[in-house]
Parts: structure tokens; C-alpha cells; sequence
């Protein structure tokens, strides 16, 4: 009992100044009561009805009566009576996340039909699509990496962006993962985020270079997963001419996915490697890598707090009681 007395509070307090105009009738209707009895002194009983023209009944009396305790349990429900705690989650999966796009001329190849880059772009509307949480950036990388969107809610404003990615858009040709890296770290900081992940959609071999940066972002609290589109066949690239690429010696360029080089790339970045697939196990596994999942449910378990229950809503039984009255033949107009 002392705890309910000590817990006992409004948690919306500023509704009991809806009483004011309650106290302020109460105080009219004393007025109008002491007037009239003041005329009981000077009259006969019997002349005091042709007198008194205001006088109710006392059925015109139990109305204003059952209005007024209507009035106060509305006010004390609406200002919310709470005496006791109700634990609530307020855990959000709030990831942030880069995805780095590879448009180098690897994405052309035809190993996968139509192309690597056709699929490949669908993979990364599935990657936006289910990355609701959190903010989502996008960089497009070949021989320079470029932004195409900082980090952000809005992915369908990402997804709207991605039909139009392509080789031909960039002003260098290369495939200089490293340097994607880079800059995709620079976004998570900028935005604020200690922690994160990038992950790497490519048809390219993964450098040495790179996957030292890989490692380096780990430590810094960025994942690095990868998701390898093509397969380990030996294709020659086709350009949009329709003629295969060669090198400056007139050799054809082939290029098949060196899966080796992209784990090794998803190992030291604490992330994920999945290969190209035609269902959705590939990005699924890229979503939260084991390190993320570890650390999100850590916070779920921690990010719980203990709110005021509010407990008005117990006063709607009465109110709805009270308003049967109501109905009844003659209240309203607090007639006899």
C-alpha cells in the first residue's frame, strides 16, 4: 500500500485543468441555490414555485450530478493514473551499411545470363529491399570509386538509381577494390557510425592490397562481407559493340571469379563470402555477419526500459455505466 501511495502519479497531469470549468460550475450552482433560499425566508412555501423559476427537481438534480462525476472520472482517465512499471523493449535493429558495386568491364561477361551486371543489379535491389533498418549507402567502383549515395534511409530512392549502373558511366576502367573500401569507410564515419557493414558485390579478383584493407576495417568495427557473381569458368568479356575486349597486344580478355581471393577477402574482413545464386540464400547470409548478429543481440537484451502503465483505461467501465442515464425519459431535460 505505502508503494502505491509513493507511485501513485498522472502521467498527462495538464488534463486536470479540465476540472476548472467543473469547480467553476459547481460554484455558479451554489450561487443560484443560496439565492433561492434566501427566498424561502421572506415566502410562503406554497408561492415559492410561482417564484423560483430556475428550481429543479430532483431528478433534474441527480443529472447534473451524475454529469459532474462523469466529468471527473473523463479527466482522471484522460490524465493517465499510473502507479505501476511495464517493462518495454525499445531494441531497434538500427544497421548502417555500405554496399560497394563493382562495375568494372568484369560485370560483362555473359557467364551468367544474360550478364553478370544484369544480375548482379538484381541482387542489389534484393540487398536494398531487405535492408529496411538502419541507413544503406551505395558506391560504384572501377578503376575510381564513386559515390552514388551517402548513407540514408530512403533505399527506394537507391533503387530507383540502380537500372542505370553501368561500365560505360565510369571515367576509368580498372578494378581497384581497395580504394571502394576506402571510401565506403569514409561515408560510415562520416555519418557517425562506429560500427558497420560494408559489403562487396564484384566479378573481380580481390588484391592483396585489398584484403589488407579488409582486415584494417575489421578493427575499425566494419564488416567486410562478399557476394562473388560469376562462375570459375573462363569467359571472354563482351563489350556492348558485341565484340570481345582484348588487351594492347590483341588478345582476347577473359575472366572467370576467383572465389578464393573473395573469402579470403570476407575472412579478414570478419564478414561473410557467398557465391552468386538464383534464390535468395546468398543475400540472405549477407545481411548481419556472425561478429553484427553477436553484437545486436547483446543491445536487444540491454535495451529495455521500464515505462508507466497507464491505467485509465479502467475508468472506462464507470463512464459507460454512468452514460446509460442518459436513455432514461426525462434526464436529459431534467424534467419531474
Amino acid at each position: 500500500m505505502m508503494a502505491f501511495i509513493h507511485q501513485f502519479h498522472f502521467i498527462r497531469p495538464w488534463w486536470l485543468l479540465a476540472l476548472l470549468p467543473l469547480a467553476l460550475l459547481w460554484i455558479f450552482s451554489n450561487k443560484i441555490q443560496r439565492k433561492a433560499h434566501n427566498w424561502t425566508k421572506v415566502c410562503d412555501p406554497h408561492l415559492l414555485p410561482h417564484l423560483l423559476i430556475h428550481q429543479a427537481g430532483t431528478r433534474g438534480l441527480a443529472m447534473w450530478i451524475l454529469m459532474a462525476i462523469g466529468w471527473l472520472i473523463a479527466v482522471i482517465a484522460l490524465a493517465g493514473p499510473a502507479w505501476d512499471r511495464l517493462p518495454q523493449p525499445v531494441y531497434k535493429q538500427d544497421i548502417n551499411r555500405v554496399i560497394v558495386f563493382d562495375l568494372s568491364n568484369d560485370m560483362r561477361v555473359t557467364d551468367i545470363a544474360p550478364s553478370r551486371l544484369v544480375r548482379a543489379r538484381y541482387k542489389l535491389l534484393d540487398l536494398l529491399q531487405q535492408s529496411k533498418d538502419g541507413q544503406t549507402g551505395l558506391v560504384v567502383y572501377s578503376g575510381e570509386p564513386y559515390v552514388v549515395s551517402p548513407l540514408t534511409n530512403d533505399t527506394n530512392t537507391i533503387a530507383a538509381m540502380v537500372p542505370d549502373l553501368d561500365p560505360s558511366l565510369m571515367p576509368v576502367q580498372g578494378s581497384d577494390l581497395t580504394s571502394g573500401l576506402s571510401l565506403a569507410a569514409r561515408l560510415l564515419k562520416q555519418a557517425g557510425a562506429t560500427q558497420g557493414e560494408i559489403v562487396v558485390i564484384t566479378a573481380s579478383k580481390a588484391t592483396p592490397h585489398a584484403i589488407d584493407k579488409a582486415k584494417k576495417l575489421a578493427k575499425e568495427g566494419y564488416n567486410v562481407s562478399v557476394l562473388g557473381v560469376g562462375t570459375n569458368k573462363n569467359t571472354p568479356i563482351m563489350q556492348p559493340n558485341g565484340q570481345f575486349l582484348q588487351d594492347k597486344n590483341g588478345a582476347i580478355i577473359f575472366s572467370k571469379l576467383d572465389a578464393a581471393s573473395l573469402q579470403a577477402l570476407a575472412q579478414a574482413g570478419d564478414g561473410e563470402y557467398a557465391t552468386f545464386s538464383n534464390d535468395d540464400s546468398d543475400i540472405s547470409k549477407l545481411l548481419i555477419t556472425p561478429t553484427m548478429a553477436t553484437h545486436f543481440k547483446a543491445g536487444k537484451d540491454k535495451a529495455t526500459t521500464a515505462l508507466w502503465q497507464d491505467e485509465g483505461r479502467w475508468l472506462i467501465w464507470p463512464l459507460l455505466f454512468l452514460s446509460l442515464f442518459a436513455f432514461r425519459r426525462g434526464w436529459l431535460g431534467g424534467r419531474l
